[in-house]
């Protein structure tokens, strides 16, 4: 009887470890996919006379296999900024999307200090997986594009 108690015993703490060793070798780390995704040509326009407003424009490009959107911008230069007409902008894989004046654009509303031609604009840029890509803009003059062609 002894026998069969100390059996039943080691038995018993075999079967209490081996979940909690089979789990542990077994557990895998599940990393946040870091999405190969690009911003170049970044600018805004230098506001005219007191304007407080202004719009910024740049090419994002997903070279990753997932879609994925913008779901905002923000910058601590401006109370506000928003994506332009709507509020978020896909970004399907192994593609790019320019903000442009005739299209999409980021408005800058309220800015809190005033800027010239070359200034920087740091932005921050929040994607739906939640990724955050940190951005420069530089202003230019509106006065320096080419108009009526």
């Amino acid at each position: 009887m002894k026998n069969l108690l100390k059996s039943m015993s080691v038995l018993l703490l075999v079967f209490s470890i081996w979940p909690a060793t089979f789990a542990a070798e077994n557990t895998q780390t599940i990393k946040k996919e870091a999405l190969d995704i690009r911003v170049t040509d970044a600018f805004f326009y230098v506001p005219l006379g007191n304007s407080k407003t202004t719009m910024a424009f740049f090419t994002i490009t997903n070279s990753s296999n997932t879609n994925v959107s913008v779901t905002g911008v923000s910058s601590q230069a401006a109370k506000q900024l928003r994506l332009m007409p709507e509020s978020t902008l896909a970004l399907p894989a192994k593609q790019s999307v320019a903000l442009k004046s005739s299209g999409r654009y980021v408005q800058i509303n309220e800015l809190k200090t005033r800027l010239s031609t070359g200034d920087e604009l740091h932005l921050e840029v929040s994607l739906s997986n939640g990724q955050k890509l940190h951005i420069v803009a530089v202003a230019k003059s509106a006065y320096d594009q080419v108009h009526g062609r």
